[in-house]
């Protein structure tokens, strides 16, 4: 009699074995995957852990030729789903023939399902034995044995929700990538590749949207009317009633009626006491955008530490829509663990009264809220997961849990109205009365903002009034927590793989995050830019909201599987329908930018941007000569002509003072600014180019400086005056100028290094009174 069990994954695997074994476990392998045996109520059982999905679907191999197969043909085309990880395949083979009874214990979601129905699927076709399904929503003692002690059926619409994505985000993101590539291709030369993606586009075109918004923002002026009033020994500040006044006429008129004002009047003092609520329990959006605001952690890497936390028995499952606790849900239990260490004091506050949630309005009926299952310590966390940050994301869902139970925090807040010659001003203080839950939360900061104990009618000083220019900004960067919120508001993935769509986009190098913002490259702005000109919806969220409501309506069993997939189906090609028929205009986008971001990385041909169409100025050699052009020709036809010989460089650090748009030095000669000309005739050369002074010049008020003219092999010294006085150099060696200089005569010291000699330092000036062996050293160097 033998049970076997297949979990989502090896640590589970072996947590749950430990759990039902009560500890007496053997550890074996079948076909190298790791398997648990012990015996239970006179019953063998074997647990395995999977590696996710072992099954994908993928298109038929005679369609995998880019170049032969229309991208259209893969709508209409049902992809194959077939074994990727073998040896996994061959141990469930080898585990479900021997098996009377199978459990499928992986993850209680959608995915989870469906890697439960994919170990099904295979063991099917050697076992005749029940399938039965665990659910649990934590690796606890308590709860694992309850799940295994009454299993359920699986569920079959789950795992087909799931299925029915993986069919629709192949077809889209395999016909649209394709379509997308190819067409570029046409036009200009790449290899790379323009990857479309059902909530992956979506997702950049959030971040595409809002910098869309900044670089469009036009700043505006207005005007701010602030004073500062004293009274018992303290200052405090007002802001007029106008706020941002934006009538610069308005604004001068107020501030003339009243800055010579000495006195004014509190017309009017509120005084209120306001409740901060405890936040809502941590579902998977609310503890992802946490951990992003608070601790500075990407989606990616807290939904990872989430995850090893959970199967390392710490958490409950961290994949939940849910943010409210059931009404029979046990804190108990989890409250007394935490009476010792760090958290004792929130936990026993807790204990000593009534026990209380303030619960959210959402209910996956999956799994509670995420919560801690009991208390550990920093240094038993560590030794377990060697992820970092680990420590803090577990202190994050603690904290939050504790505080989840506390009381509101109590805040005095006051308002003052100020009169000033008859124009309000306002000024609003807070006093935190009682920290409630933020003893608990330091993530969370409320500070004091005090206001002197002033009342109705009584007369304050005033120090100054001013009037202040500024200008409007342009709205910020979103942080990766406001894409969470946004893709959670306008339903583009799930709890789950939120995370994921945004690691694809850094992946694609089509955005990236610097601290908790999210800033979009180049790439994917142009990207983005060409598809809301031209298929604004792909990049809008509509139709991928609409996909997501189908896979749910299947999970629900409102909707059977195979419609889903038709409907489906029919919004890719509704979106496909439009990607073909404006194909001219967003390949012309697209391939010139990428002709652009070519050009840029040809280091040798790059100029810079074209000052006409802002697009790329390279540099162009034909058989009559070479000169400088724009990538946007023919419809810029902006050029710029170069010198006919000699060694070109561009000097990309350098910025001609007289508008041109590049400098270059021709050869070892000159300096040649692009649309000027050569910088010897021009007369801000020298403040371009300064010369190297070695020292004072012995004949006039000028400097002497190194000249070298490469046609003749020849340097020298000669004067910044022009006076006629110059001084020899050493004709052989490479000669550098050093910063110290000579402690004699103030010269710059030189330094000669000849091949196959050492090298030799001394001052540049010939005539300085040296020792007699630097004498000597000079007259062997100049000869």
């Amino acid at each position: 009699m033998t049970t076997v069990v297949f979990t989502e994954k090896n640590k589970a695997a072996a947590q749950i074995a430990k759990i039902l074994g009560s500890g007496s476990v053997s550890r074996t392998s079948v076909e190298s995957i790791q398997v648990y045996d012990f015996k239970k109520n006179s019953r063998q059982w074997r647990v395995m852990g999977l590696a996710g999905h072992i099954m994908e679907y993928d298109y038929p191999e005679e369609y995998n030729n880019w170049n032969a197969v229309d991208p259209k043909v893969l709508l209409d085309t049902a992809p194959v789903k077939s074994v990727t990880k073998q040896s996994y395949a061959n141990a469930i083979t080898r585990l479900a023939s021997s098996a009377d009874k199978i459990i499928l214990a992986c993850d209680f979601d959608r995915e989870g399902e469906n890697i439960g129905f994919e170990a099904r699927s295979i063991a099917e076709k050697v076992s005749k034995a029940p399938v039965k399904r665990a659910r649990f929503s934590s690796l606890s003692t308590g709860e694992i044995n309850r799940a295994f002690e009454e299993p359920v059926a699986p569920d079959e619409n789950m795992a087909m929700a799931a299925e029915a994505r993986q069919i629709l985000d192949l077809k889209m993101g395999a016909a649209f990538t394709r379509y997308v590539t190819l067409s570029v291709r046409e036009r200009v030369r790449t290899k790379g590749v323009l990857s479309i993606g059902p909530c992956q586009t979506p997702t950049c075109g959030f971040v595409y949207e809002r910098e869309r918004a900044i670089r469009n923002f036009k700043s505006k002026d207005f005007w701010k009317i602030e004073a500062l009033f004293s009274t018992h020994d303290s200052d405090f500040t007002g802001l007029h009633r106008g706020g941002h006044i934006q009538d610069k006429a308005k604004a001068n008129a107020v501030f003339a009626r009243i800055k010579d004002c000495k006195v004014a009047t509190i017309t009017k003092k509120t005084v209120k006491e306001a409740a901060t609520k405890a936040p809502y329990p941590l579902n998977t959006t609310e503890f992802l955008k946490c951990a992003s605001k608070f601790l500075g952690i990407s989606p990616e890497q807290s939904l990872e530490i989430a995850e090893q936390l959970y199967l390392s028995g710490f958490i409950s499952y961290p994949r939940t829509e849910t943010n409210r606790y059931a009404d029979d849900f046990e804190f108990k239990p989890i409250l007394v663990s935490f009476t010792k260490g760090v958290y004792a004091e929130y936990a026993l506050s807790i204990l000593s009264g009534e026990i209380t949630s303030i619960n959210g309005k959402k209910d996956g009926h999956d799994h509670p809220p995420i919560h801690p299952v009991h208390y550990v310590s920093q240094t038993d966390i560590e030794k377990v997961i060697a992820l970092s940050n680990a420590w803090q994301i577990y202190d994050l869902i603690v904290r939050h849990f504790l505080a989840n139970l506390m009381q509101p925090a109590l805040f005095e807040k006051t308002r003052l109205e100020i009169t000033v010659k008859d124009e309000i001003f306002d000024s609003t203080g807070s006093v935190q009365k009682d920290a409630g839950w933020l003893r608990v939360y330091p993530f969370e900061t409320k500070n004091d903002k005090l206001l002197p104990p002033v009342e109705e009618r009584q007369n304050v000083g005033i120090k100054r009034i001013t009037n202040t220019k500024s200008r409007t900004s342009p709205p910020k960067k979103l942080t990766e927590a406001e894409l969470l919120t946004l893709m959670d508001k306008h339903g583009i993935g799930t709890k789950a793989t939120a995370p994921s769509h945004i690691a694809t986009n850094k992946k694609r190098g089509y955005f990236e995050t610097k601290g908790k913002s999210v800033f979009i490259l180049e790439t994917g702005f142009t990207l983005m830019d060409a598809l809301n000109n031209s298929v604004p919806i792909l990049v809008k969220p509509d139709i991928r909201a609409r996909i997501e409501s189908l896979i749910q309506e299947v999970e629900n069993g409102e909707k059977d599987f195979e419609a889903s997939l038709v409907e489906g189906t029919t919004l890719i090609k509704e979106m496909y329908s439009q990607l073909t028929s404006n194909k001219n205009e967003l390949v012309s986008r697209l391939a010139g930018t990428i002709r652009d971001e070519t050009v840029v990385v040809d280091k040798k041909n790059y100029v810079g941007e074209c000052p006409k169409c802002q697009r790329v100025l390279r540099m162009i050699t034909t058989d009559k000569g070479r000169f400088v052009g724009c990538t946007g020709y023919p419809k810029c036809k902006n050029t710029y002509s170069l010198p006919k010989v000699g060694a070109i460089n561009i000097l990309r650090s350098r910025k001609c003072k007289k508008g041109g748009v590049a400098v270059v030095k021709v050869g070892n000669k000159y300096h040649w600014a692009v649309g000027i000309g050569p910088c010897f005739n021009c007369d801000m050369e020298k403040v371009c180019f300064p010369p190297e002074i070695i020292g004072a010049c012995p004949k006039c008020d000028g400097d002497m400086f190194l000249i070298n003219i490469t046609s003749k092999n020849t340097r020298f010294l000669g004067c910044t005056k022009r006076c006629g006085h110059t001084r020899s150099l050493p004709k052989n060696g490479r000669l550098t100028i050093l910063k110290k200089v000579c402690e004699r005569c103030g010269w710059r010291m030189i330094r000669v290094k000849e091949q196959d000699k050492d090298a030799r330092e001394f001052c540049a000036n010939r005539v300085c009174a040296q020792s007699s062996s630097q004498r000597k050293a000079n007259r062997r160097l100049y000869g």
